[in-house]
């Protein structure tokens, strides 16, 4: 976690004092991860053990409250039996190696850290761990059968003499590295699938203050930039006025950046906000300025039941389905747009030093930011020396395809003599940031005299996050995004007929994905027009889920969850909701309770009872911790959070109008139970945020006879 600009430069060379070992999976785009090849050991970059026995890990991820590193420590100190209390992390560079499997970039996102890390790490620490014993026996001559290794420590089971690994590096460093090595068996783990807190080092590094974020960076010289952005979406500058501005103390330059944004650089932050606070502008605000949130809601209307919409899925006859149900149940949902609002505002330091650079800068695309400084500047990227800090949270924002705020910072520092850190005011953010897309959607579901369901229908309609982006040629098709059809397309339930489409409009304001991404829409949808199918026909809401499922790993779950909260057992009325969504290769279920207060229109939720099915629990207290965050995150935006326009411009300015949960309505009680279920391991980041949208609608409906679908909910 301590990493110097000298360590940077020489934390991927093999050093005469410490031995490095790694892996590399050949890599040619996103067909690679199909080939299914076996992935190959060798020594670069990602393990470092130095004669003292420090060891080192270089990870490719980036560590933002998820438990990351904490996770996937776990993993390679388990495999190498070292000492957990004295491994140290580094941030890797940006190179190959540490890209994801199948992905030509390093980034961290969509909930695949420990996913697609915790295997490989394994695989390294076992290679190494064979390695050691394989040198310790030698030197001792004896098999490698009659030695153990524990705590840093190979250890000759007869004699009880200890090396440590760090004095096994000459012996190791012209080895062949071994092809084939053995895992360790699920009993003999000593981490992997404990209760494990987060690691000692970062937990003393966020208690003391030494941890660095992206906003501590302090470097010779350095300067500050506040920015001066339009507040209209599309808005263009015609003039501007800095006359007073370029006269305050500590201000060394004022420039017009090529993205219709004006930098004010000074030696001290407060000083370039004060003066871009004083500079004038004229803006052309185009258009949009005639938009607020009313005229997007009528245009986004007018699509909805339009025959010639792309074509989600359609199977079956629907029509002829809901002609002959039962009962047919329909339902339009409202969601605005959503800020991520990630506590530590956004920031890059910058410095540009002709044919080279170095930036640091909080960031979950590494590859894909450098690749961007690098053009801006007509530079090398392998000339960009790129540093990743501690993210003040994210739940996606630093995950951004324009790479938004580094192109600022890039274009402040261009052919500037010091390092300058750009940096974002929350107001900026709320107000000219990218959201997670408004959306409307229309939903109508057909059950028989049974309780099968027959017919599923649905229009969706919102912006695309992918289109114009690198990602649009893997991710946006036939007029769809994949992430308009995730939760959506692939339910887990058996419908015979369905009936799905979808829609991108376009519009000028920036858009995003936020934590759990289309499932924050598909799953309210989904869960809440299941549930008005159930009691639409007289059936309990769980049970009728249970009956309609395909996958017996959601049953289990869903059965959870009824024993925890005594479903079964509870008042008619008394404000239970229940739901269900698999994301990002987990399963959550919850059931929740609201108490509906009715003197003033409000709600709160009392009890939220969790089961989550990742497959294999690395580190269950980890899990905990991401599901009761992510129930207390959905809390926020289910009941307050919301981005409105008026006249082109955003409402909001920051938390004091733009509210995020506050601790008066954090439940009373969180209980979450984990099933290890054997499958193949999923994500856990996300995965808690879908269902818990659904579960909240389903108990106000629950609690007050009638369903709320315009969010966020206010009751009355």
């Amino acid at each position: 976690m301590k990493l110097t600009r000298r360590d940077f430069l020489k934390n991927s060379t093999l050093l005469t004092s410490a031995f490095v070992i790694g892996f590399h999976l050949p890599i040619k785009g996103m067909a690679a991860q199909l080939e299914n090849k076996k992935e190959i050991i060798e020594p670069n970059a990602f393990i470092k053990i130095d004669k003292d026995n420090k060891i080192t890990f270089l990870l490719g991820q980036v560590e933002m409250g998820q438990g990351a590193y904490t996770g996937i420590a776990m993993c390679i100190a388990d495999e190498l039996d070292a000492f957990w209390n004295e491994i140290i992390f580094e941030p890797a560079p940006v190179k190959d190696v540490y890209n994801i499997p199948g992905m030509p970039m390093m980034l961290t996102g969509g909930s695949m850290s420990i996913k697609t890390q915790q295997q490989r790490v394994r695989l390294v620490g076992a290679t190494l761990r064979f390695m050691l014993k394989t040198a310790a026996a030698k030197k001792w001559k004896v098999r490698v059968y009659d030695v153990k290794t524990k705590d840093s420590y190979v250890i000759n089971k007869r004699t009880k003499e200890k090396l440590s690994y760090g004095s096994l590096i000459d012996e190791i460093k012209n080895m062949p590295i071994p092809s084939d090595v053995k895992l360790k068996d699920k009993n003999e783990y000593n981490l992997i699938g404990k209760r494990v807190k987060r690691h000692p080092i970062e937990v003393e590094e966020k208690i003391t203050g030494k941890a660095k974020f992206g906003i501590d960076v302090r470097l010779p010289d350095m300067k500050y930039a506040a920015l001066v952005q339009p507040r209209v979406f599309g808005a263009k500058i015609k003039s501007y006025d800095d006359s007073i501005a370029k006269n305050m103390a500590g201000v060394l330059k004022i420039k017009q950046l090529p993205n219709e944004k004006i930098a004010v650089i000074a030696n001290h932050w407060y000083q370039a906000k004060q003066a871009s606070e004083a500079i004038s502008v004229v803006w052309d605000n185009g258009e949009f300025e005639k938009i607020s949130t009313a005229d997007l809601e009528k245009e986004y209307k007018s699509y909805l039941g339009k025959e010639d919409l792309p074509i989600m899925k359609k199977d079956g006859d629907t029509q002829s389905a809901f002609d002959k149900a039962f009962k047919v149940v329909e339902a339009e949902y409202s969601f605005p747009f959503l800020a991520h609002a990630p506590m530590e505002p956004l920031n890059c330091t910058v410095h540009h030093q002709g044919s080279k650079a170095f930036m640091s800068v909080g960031g979950q695309f590494q590859t894909l930011y450098r690749g961007t400084a690098a053009k801006i500047l007509g530079i090398n990227p392998e000339n960009v020396e790129y540093y990743n800090n501690y993210l003040g949270s994210s739940f996606g924002r630093r995950a951004n395809l324009s790479s938004d705020f580094v192109v600022d910072a890039v274009y402040v520092a261009k052919d500037e003599a010091y390092p300058i850190m750009t940096l974002w005011t929350r107001e900026d953010d709320i107000k000219m940031g990218y959201y997670r897309p408004m959306t409307l959607s229309h939903a109508k579901m057909a059950v028989d005299e049974k309780g099968n369901i027959t017919a599923f229908k649905a229009d969706l309609i919102n912006q695309s996050l992918t289109k114009g982006t690198i990602f649009e040629s893997m991710m946006f098709k036939d007029g769809i995004d994949k992430t308009q059809r995730e939760g959506i397309e692939d339910h887990p339930y058996k419908i015979a007929t369905h009936d799905l489409k979808a829609f991108s409009p376009t519009s000028p304001v920036t858009v995003l994905w936020l934590r759990s991404v289309g499932h924050t829409v598909s799953a309210p949808i989904v869960e809440n027009i299941i549930d008005q199918a159930a009691i639409s026909i007289g059936a309990d809401p769980l049970d009728f889920r249970i009956k309609n499922l395909q996958n017996p790993r959601f049953t289990k779950l869903l059965e959870n969850v009824a024993v925890q909260s005594n479903w079964y057992k509870r008042e008619k009325n008394s404000g239970f909701g229940v739901a269900i969504a698999e994301s990002f290769g987990s399963i959550a279920a919850y059931v929740v309770k609201v108490k509906v207060k009715v003197e003033n229109n409000d709600y709160k939720v009392q009890n939220v009872w969790a089961a989550v099915d990742c497959g294999m629990a690395v580190n269950p207290l980890g899990i905990e911790n991401q599901i009761e965050g992510s129930i207390n995150f959905t809390i926020g935006y289910i009941k307050s959070a919301q981005i409105t326009l008026t006249n082109g411009a955003v409402d909001q300015n920051n938390f004091y109008d733009y509210e995020v949960n506050r601790l008066k309505d954090a439940p009373d009680s969180i209980k979450v139970e984990i099933i290890n279920s054997g499958e193949k391991i999923g994500g856990i980041g996300e995965v808690g945020v879908p269902p818990m949208f659904a579960a909240i609608i389903n108990a106000i409906a629950d609690a007050t006879g009638k369903r709320y679908t315009k969010f966020p909910i206010k009751l009355g």
